[in-house]
């Protein structure tokens, strides 16, 4: 009976990963396909991050990084914009990195999932910038300063939205038990 509870709790894990995963497929091919906003320097709100700050939250670090991955890689392909796969996996593993980092306070209730999102939508830009500063030189420090003061309201926003998303998975009865 405990086998069959356990391969039973694993298997609502491995569902609740898949649909994690596709809406964060789907929600980086969305925002992808939309012009992003320009304040200064063009925006992009990071809401594929929802989805792996949820999978950090309720499944763990594995789940979380496997989306953040398949996310991309994936994404890259439904859109044709391989050449942004450098940029987008080094902001997501970075991203995960930094909230993986801070998940052991979040546990504690020493920071929220907001602040926690902050964070990691800073690393994200400093991922981005980074590969930006290999492929095309130094002048990609210029956005630097922008794009730090930017993570502070997109982290808030897609922290936010993990937050009421999480909560109301967490309430539902088939995640009971995982």
């Amino acid at each position: 009976m405990v086998n069959s509870s356990k391969s039973a709790a694993n298997t609502k894990k491995l569902v609740l990963a898949a649909i994690l995963t596709a809406a964060a497929i789907i929600m980086h091919t969305v925002e992808t396909m939309l012009p992003p906003l320009m304040i200064g320097v063009p925006v992009r709100l990071g809401l594929a991050n929802i989805f792996t700050l949820c999978a950090l939250i309720l499944l763990g670090a594995p789940y979380a990084l496997a989306i953040a991955v398949l996310r991309c890689l994936v994404a890259a392909l439904i859109t044709g914009a391989v050449s942004q796969l450098p940029y987008s996996l080094a902001g997501a593993l970075l991203s995960f990195s930094a909230m993986l980092l801070l998940d052991g306070l979040r546990r504690k209730d020493r920071i929220s999932a907001v602040g926690e999102s902050v964070f990691g939508s800073f690393a994200f830009n400093v991922g981005q910038l980074a590969v930006g500063i290999l492929i095309a030189g130094n002048a990609m420090l210029f956005y630097f300063p922008i794009m730090s003061l930017l993570s502070v309201p997109t982290g808030i926003f897609t922290g936010a939205a993990a937050h009421y998303i999480c909560k109301g998975i967490a309430k539902l009865p088939y995640v009971k038990g995982i």
